[in-house]
């Protein structure tokens, strides 16, 4: 009798285990299937930043060839305009002139002028006079004068014209700009709507001064460039930077709040509590915080 009871019992309590069991495992492949979403998420995120990257380092490439082509163009126009005529094996610094050869007119071997209009006299007696004695033979180089030379030497200003469209390109590369001017002209073409030049400028602030004190408002500002065009994908990634390269600077604060409200933006309220929550516990007594706190009463969460 004891068996059979403790049989009806194993029946019965066996569905319920059954069940239990199912809930677990719906439970954690729901959790598996959150967890790889957000982990697809993340990876197209950060395929998207490199391709972008990939996209800013070519335009850069592009840019500096240009330069390069045109400094290049005019040094050879300025080669070319201060030794025109110039033979290809004269020695530079010098300037010969390719026309000097005897006058043609009337010339003869031994330095005598022809008369041409006098009749010739046969004549058999010994006529000495007749025969000119051969001059001796020329050096094989004949000195320039000095007072050629230097004549004809190139003029001090005109070696500095030519090397004057050099100078300019030099100074209009933009290389002396500080790292305040270069972070001013960015904040100023962003609040001017020049969304992607400002990023661009942005772009250069970091790669030429990552060291300086207002790196972490200059990479903050190139989120907010990708937040103002709604790309919130970049934007993302853009204000995730801040906070993982200056997580205690005031700047990461107002960049954990625009994550939340940019995963708010793309339809992930979960993880825009997250981050949200972040921001209030971190920094509450910051002026993000009060605006995380009202976007979290938004979201209930």
């Amino acid at each position: 009798m004891k068996c059979l009871k403790l049989l009806l019992l194993a029946v019965i309590c066996l569905p319920l285990v059954g069940c239990v069991t199912s809930g677990k495992s719906a439970e954690t492949e729901s959790a598996s299937t959150e967890w790889r979403i957000k982990s697809l998420e993340e990876s197209f995120l950060n395929f998207r930043e490199q391709q972008r990257r990939m996209s800013d380092e070519d335009a850069q490439a592009r840019e500096k060839l240009e330069k390069r082509m045109e400094a290049v163009e005019a040094e050879l126009a300025a080669l070319r305009s201060g030794q025109a005529g110039v033979p290809a094996d004269a020695p530079r610094g010098e300037t010969w002139t390719a026309d000097l050869k005897p006058d043609e007119d009337g010339w003869v071997e031994g330095g005598k002028p022809a008369d041409q209009g006098a009749p010739v006299v046969a004549d058999d007696a010994e006529q000495p006079w007749a025969k000119v004695p051969t001059p001796p033979e020329p050096p094989k180089t004949i000195p320039e004068p000095e007072v050629i030379r230097r004549s004809q030497a190139p003029k001090p200003e005109a070696v500095k014209a030519a090397s004057a469209p050099k100078t300019a390109a030099a100074s209009a590369s933009g290389v002396a700009v500080g790292p305040k001017a270069l972070y001013e002209k960015g904040y100023a073409q962003y609040n001017a709507g020049e969304f992607p030049a400002a990023r661009k400028t942005f772009d250069d602030f970091l790669a030429r001064y990552p060291k300086d004190g207002l790196a972490p408002n200059a990479l903050y500002w190139k989120g907010e460039t990708y937040y103002s065009e709604r790309n919130y994908a970049q934007a993302i990634l853009a204000f995730k930077e801040v906070t993982g390269k200056f997580p205690k600077h005031d700047k990461a604060a107002a960049a954990l709040l625009k994550i939340g409200m940019s995963y708010d933006r793309v339809g992930d309220p979960d993880n825009a509590i997250f981050y949200l929550r972040a921001l209030v516990e971190d920094f509450p007594k910051s002026s993000a915080a009060g605006l995380g706190r009202k976007e979290l009463a938004r979201l209930g969460g």
